[in-house]
């Protein structure tokens, strides 16, 4: 209802009056805090001020906006005595009925939204309106990049201007600050007259530092030294797009450029020069800096010399294009790489670098690519005053000897191109996982590998694309994205097309190009000719997306196992939609797969379980296949929903494995799980006990190294050092972290900077994601039982098999509470065995499952778990392990009721043995998404290669996923009714459509996602965010809001608490704990008469190649360390320690970037260190005794080295490498004591 205040002093405004009325309404009078309707918050309401036609802020009355209920007892109350009124700044106000409805939009708001602190509310205001105030005439607006002078001393550099504009004559230019989103804008023209406004916007986070002086004239310039290049838009007052299509809503455009002139230069040359008009203006722009909170803020520097240089004229260019084409492609990539990402200009390598750049390549031949790759890396970590020749000559000199890194089977060396809205930077090569596409040609000729080429498009600061509300990326998608796929692009003198992506790469706005080729055994090969060459897609060919997405299927990364001829595999009949995606094999194909998959890798896998289960890519089928002990010899059995497209004259082909199940995952909540269960009814104090228990182990890491090893499993770190492992075998040596009852200190540095590191790793995994691992719980792979196939196939009697039962589960909400009706719980089977030397276990009795992502409050589930069958009948999934077993009966499959899974790969989290997280609110699941695939009208034609790149922008343009899981937390946490809020369940609709919209090309309309409800944001949504303002968030009273407060972080590069922080620097090599009690172990297993320090180290020859052998590892660790950043920037590198866990601890506003990221890291790093321990004993079959006991020598002797050598750059890391093949050695050999 709506309540006239009247009465109220000219100078008290809407903040007053809300903070007036907040202490009426929310007072012990009208609010119960035992209210279940309230659901423990203070009831909302909204001021509109009345207008002021006097001058004054208002006329002296307001309209309150309440709810019916409250608003009646307001009136009631404020008649009831003399005494109860509303007070601002000492005035009673008087109180009428309108007996008007509030208006619906505003009604649902103060019905569902959380009420917000006025003071809080005019802080924000205040700044906003200051900013908002402040626009200062620019001079001239200048782009360069910054140099060192040669004739110049220290570090003193100087700014090329290579694009200016100057607008005291023509045009105009304005500088201001846009608070709310963090920016710096700088509008380019006149609306009233020119009708375009193109505005250069900076974002505070992209400012490495800012600069302002004056110079000797008294010109105040405004210095920006950018990581990246800013965002440019083009703001049109008639709303049409730059192209002059009509559009409602939208007003700007992103752009490449803000003309031709800068289109030239802006591919390599970013950073940004300002000269304001007045130069009393240069204090006004440090004061509002600091009053917006930007961030770096602004600083004093002496005036820089300023030059028109032309380092990136047409001219310049055109030449550098000349020289590089007469190289080899794999060099010329390298070179014009370096021009890309802005280390070095056209002067170093035509004047500078030109003679020694050709010298080189004839003195390493065909490893001059390799070194000039390694020369990057010096590019972005040499010191500011270091010239490039100088640099280059530096490089050579300690790279005398090189060799590229030595590649598992299934993975390959790519090279990377990134194009962003300006630029299009170059990466690599480096490791990748291989593809059957490129399997194919790399049997025919390796060399052919470097034809193909990953590009993955990025906005400029290397994260996806991402619009402000006004903003339409629509025409600069088409043009800048659409036109690279479309008419491809040249690097080095080579042209790449467009070729195919696979479906996760796509996720990530990757995709493949290709330059075509002439194979020794095909011929000429184009993009379209391999295309082609995968399948019969004739019946895919009206529709875009599925036809796209079949393709796909070739490019998925996966790994070869074994051939498979026709007449060892067939295709069976689906039971109903409970077997979509799930087919099965016999137990010998599964063992042939098996030691396929151990053969090809150097992990060691003797301790791992057989896998039951693997997901798979064979011919025109995909999805997992399943252990069948019925089955004999070599069968396999394909479901015909597996069946994507047909393959045809094909006899034997290739069974590729995407992934083995070998073992179990384990459990975590996560922030829609925690606030979805909530909602159904888990007490926020489950959550927080669980967190308690997750934070314990944390801390309590650094009392042993047991506790550290722990650790390390929980999060998963450190696996490709094999951590864990060598943390194992020092504890069965007697040594921890601190001396003990039969415990010697390690002291070691390393480890406790290791420990440190994972500390942090973990509880930023609780903190900002509410990522707590569940106890005794599993995330499984989901597949179907197999039983009620034996039933129909007559294989045998429905009373002897032994099936999973159908269930029902009823559920209904009704507004403003909630109805639990019985209903029977799914069954479903779950057998998990973590190592082949442990007892598997089986679940039994009620237990949660879902599936990620968690939108909809029904996909949480009850569900109940049988056990282990029984022995008196026949069981399909009686020894399958590590797989959840799913019913195969029911109208509709369980699956699917989870999140709209199947069975094609899908994980399912299965929450065991905790009562507490079993909602006691039911939900019914969220109606199954049957969406058509966009399909091609009739007179349209076929699909071609141009409708693809269409879907991928298309895509990319409607990539909402985040944006819509974000905005669902959002609302949930401000709406009293939570997750069950409409908007909630319209978001949990979109988010189903957003996942499928690259397989059926139906994007969502970004026009119908629900707003939230306040502007603010709750405090645990200030994550990672770079300068999150107080101001701008409310504490959240819900699940999540504890969880994040209830932990504090802490610097990892600080030591932790309670161990020690000193180690003495006078230790002898060898003379170390870990040295000290590995030494006799060596003596005893090698039979050594050598003396107490260990081994004989060996002879000056074998130090000279273990010397190189470390200097090829600091050269690739350099490489991942400056390559693997979350920031494209010469002065951001990982850590040692950062790659040895797998984790990057920096700030990232987009999980999905840190994870893409940290993969290719993690790839990486695993790459070197299996290619190291490669070179330490070279033999890829199973080691006899005397070659265990000869790679335990070299492996000791690398060791020794490095004590040696304990000064050298990832010294560290390059021990632990030999220290866990020793450990591994010593086990094999049985050198252990036993216990």
């Amino acid at each position: 209802m709506e309540i006239e205040l009247t009465r109220i002093e000219f100078e008290a405004d809407v903040y007053d009056v809300r903070k007036a009325v907040a202490a009426v309404l929310h007072g012990p009078d009208l609010y119960d805090p035992n209210d279940r309707e309230n659901n423990g918050r203070v009831p909302n309401f909204e001021i509109v001020m009345g207008k002021s036609s006097a001058g004054h802020i208002h006329n002296g009355k307001a309209v309150l906006r309440v709810g019916s209920k409250l608003g009646h007892r307001l009136i009631k109350w404020n008649r009831e005595s003399e005494d109860n009124n509303i007070v601002v700044k000492g005035s009673r106000l008087k109180v009428f009925d309108l007996f008007k409805a509030v208006p619906l939009d505003v009604k649902q708001t103060l019905e569902k939204g959380l009420y917000i602190d006025p003071e809080q509310d005019r802080l924000r205001s205040q700044i906003e309106e200051q900013t908002r105030l402040v626009r200062l005439k620019i001079a001239k607006v200048q782009f360069g990049v910054w140099y060192k002078p040669s004739n110049s001393r220290g570090q003193r550099r100087a700014f090329s201007v290579e694009y200016e504009r100057n607008f005291m004559s023509d045009s105009a230019a304005y500088i201001h600050l846009a608070y709310e989103h963090k920016l710096i804008h700088i509008d380019i023209g006149q609306r009233e007259t020119e009708g375009i406004i193109y505005t250069i916007c900076v974002k505070f986070s992209n400012i490495r530092e800012l600069g302002i002086c004056y110079d000797e004239l008294r010109q105040a310039f405004i210095e920006f030294d950018l990581h990246t290049p800013p965002n440019y838009e083009r703001e049109n007052s008639n709303s049409l797009t730059p192209d002059g299509i009509e559009r409602n809503g939208k007003t700007r455009d992103r752009i490449s450029s803000i003309d031709a002139a800068h289109a030239r230069i802006a591919p390599y040359a970013h950073h940004l020069r300002i000269l304001l008009a007045d130069p009393d203006d240069l204090p006004k722009f440090e004061r509002i800096c600091h009053i917006a909170q930007c961030e770096p803020r602004p600083i004093r520097i002496p005036h820089v010399d300023a030059h028109a240089m032309g380092f990136f004229s047409d001219r310049e260019i055109a030449q550098v294009q000349r020289w590089i084409k007469t190289t080899d492609w794999k060099i010329a990539f390298q070179i014009e790489a370096y021009l890309r990402s802005g280390l070095l200009t056209t002067h170093d390598l035509l004047v500078t670098l030109q003679g020694p750049i050709e010298q080189a390549i004839h003195h390493y031949g065909a490893e001059a690519p390799e070194f000039l790759r390694l020369f990057s890396v010096a590019l972005k970590m040499r010191n500011a005053d270091e010239e490039p020749g100088e640099l280059f000559a530096r490089t050579r000199s300690n790279h005398a000897n090189i060799r590229p890194l030595r590649l598992a089977p299934g993975h390959i060396s790519c090279h990377h191109v990134i194009v962003t809205p300006s630029k299009v930077l170059l990466e690599g090569p480096y490791t990748t996982q291989s593809n059957r596409v490129i399997r194919h040609y790399q049997c025919h000729d390796p060399s052919l590998v470097e034809r193909f080429i990953r590009v993955e498009f990025r906005d400029e600061d290397r994260l996806a694309y991402r619009w402000d509300g006004d903003v339409d990326g629509t025409w600069f998608l088409k043009q800048r994205v659409g036109g690279i796929l479309r008419d491809g692009f040249e690097i080095g003198g080579r042209a790449f097309e467009f070729l195919a992506y696979s479906t996760s790469a796509l996720r990530n706005h990757v995709v493949w190009f290709v330059s075509p080729f002439r194979d020794p055994v095909v011929g000429y090969v184009t993009s379209e000719k391999i295309r082609a060459s995968l399948g019969d897609f004739s019946q895919l060919l009206r529709m875009p997306s599925k036809y796209a997405a079949r393709i796909a299927q070739a490019f998925t990364a996966t790994d070869p196992s074994t051939k498979i001829r026709r007449d060892q595999w067939e295709e069976q009949d689906d039971l109903g939609n409970h077997t979509n995606g799930v087919g099965t094999i016999s137990p010998e194909l599964a063992d042939m797969i098996w030691e396929a998959r151990c053969g090809t890798s150097r992990k060691v896998r003797e301790h791992r379980v057989k896998p039951s289960a693997y997901q798979f890519r064979f011919l025109g089928y995909k999805g997992v296949v399943v252990v069948d002990h019925r089955l004999q010899g070599i069968r396999m059995r394909l479901r015909k929903s597996q069946h994507k497209f047909p393959v045809h004259d094909v006899e034997e082909a290739e069974f590729e494995i995407a992934r083995s199940f070998d073992y179990p995952n384990p459990v975590h909540l996560n922030r829609p799980v925690v606030m979805a269960l909530e909602d159904r009814g888990v007490d926020k104090e489950t959550f927080i006990a669980l967190q308690e228990r997750a934070k314990a182990p944390i801390y309590l890491s650094s009392d042993s190294l047991e506790h550290f090893s722990q650790l390390l499993t929980r999060y998963n770190l450190g696996g490709k050092f094999c951590l864990t492992f060598i943390l194992g075998k020092l504890i069965k040596l007697g040594l921890d972290f601190k001396e003990g009852v039969n415990k010697k200190a390690i002291e070691s540095a390393f480890f406790e900077r290791l420990l440190s590191f994972s500390m942090n790793h973990s509880l930023r995994e609780v903190k900002f994601k509410a990522r707590i691992p569940v106890p005794y719980s599993y995330q499984l792979v989901g597949v179907a039982d197999e039983g009620q196939a034996y039933i129909e196939e007559g294989i045998a009697n429905k009373n002897d098999v032994y099936t999973l039962e159908p269930g029902r589960i009823y559920g209904a909400f009704f507004r403003g509470f909630t109805v639990v009706l019985p209903y029977i719980d799914d069954n479903i089977q779950v057998c998990v065995q973590n190592s082949a030397y442990e007892q598997p276990i089986y679940l039994k009795g009620t237990c949660v499952i879902s599936r990620s992502p968690v939108m909809h409050p029904g996909d949480v589930q009850r569900v109940y778990a049988v056990g282990e069958p029984p022995e008196d009948k026949i069981c399909f999934f009686r020894g399958l392990k590590n797989v959840v077993v799913l019913p195969a009966v029911g109208e509709r499959s369980l699956a699917s009721c989870l999140a709209g899974g199947d069975l094609d790969g899908d994980m399912y989290d299965i929450y065991y043995g905790n009562p507490g997280l079993i909602p006691k609110v039911q939900a019914t699941p969220a109606d199954e998404n049957f969406s058509l695939p966009w399909t091609l009208d009739e007179e349209r034609g076929d699909a071609t290669v141009e409708d693809i790149c269409d879907l991928i922008v298309d895509y990319m343009n409607n990539d909402v996923m985040g944006l819509l899981a974000d905005r669902h937390l959002l609302i949930a946490d401000q709406s009293k009714d939570g997750v069950f809020d409409e908007r909630c369940i319209t978001l949990a609709k979109l988010c189903s459509q957003a996942i499928d919209c690259a397989r059926d090309g139906n994007p969502v309309d970004i026009h119908n996602i629900p707003k939230p409800l306040i502007r603010l944001k709750p405090d645990w949504h200030n994550s990672e965010v770079t300068g999150a303002r107080q101001q701008d968030h409310y504490v959240s009273e819900r699940a999540l809001g504890y969880l994040f407060r209830n932990i504090r972080l802490f610097d990892s590069d600080k030591p932790v608490e309670g161990l020690p922080t000193e180690f003495p620097e006078t230790i002898a090599p060898l003379k170390d704990p870990i040295s000290q009690v590995l030494a006799p172990l060596i003596q005893r297993t090698l039979d050594s008469d050598t003396d107490a320090d260990g081994p004989d180290p060996g002879a000056e020859g074998d130090d000279g190649h273990v010397e190189q052998l470390h200097a090829h590892y600091v050269r690739e660790m350099r490489y991942i360390c400056v390559t693997h950043t979350l920031v494209d920037a010469p002065d951001v590198r990982l850590k040692e320690e950062e790659v040895v866990l797998g984790t990057i601890l920096a700030d990232c506003v987009q999980p999905r970037r840190r994870s893409d990221r940290t993969y290719r890291m993690k790839l990486h790093s695993e790459g070197l260190v299996n290619d190291i321990r490669g070179q330490i004993i070279q033999s890829k079959e199973a080691l006899t005794e005397d070659q265990l006991r000869s790679g335990l020598l070299r492996a000791w002797k690398v060791w020794a080295w490095a004590q040696h050598q304990r000064d050298r750059e990832f010294i560290e890391s390059f021990s632990l490498i030999a220290l866990g093949l020793m450990f591994d050695y010593l086990q094999r050999l049985g050198g252990f004591p036993q216990a």
